[in-house]
């Protein structure tokens, strides 16, 4: 996998991390689209390529809330869940 994971995401589990960052290093470059980017920042949840073919994200974000889910973060994810 990448090498630059080990040092994005910290091997204190306590300490927060940007998942955007995990994200824009294991899909292809610029290939993301987040989808309601200013709702529920504690999960990030969208699109991207993968080798050149589309996936769909839904991520915890440790930076907001300790990436814990709440009732707006789980309405969030819920509808890519269903696309795939």
């Amino acid at each position: 996998m990448c090498e630059s994971l080990d040092s994005i995401v910290p091997p204190d589990p306590n300490k927060p991390y940007d998942v955007n960052d995990v994200i824009s290093e294991i899909l292809d470059s610029g290939a993301f689209l987040e989808v309601q980017a200013n709702f529920a920042a504690n999960i990030v949840v969208g699109f991207g390529r993968l080798n050149g073919t589309t996936i769909g994200v839904v991520a915890n974000q440790p930076k907001v809330l300790a990436g814990c889910l709440d009732i707006d973060a789980s309405t969030k994810g819920c509808p890519i869940c269903q696309i795939l």
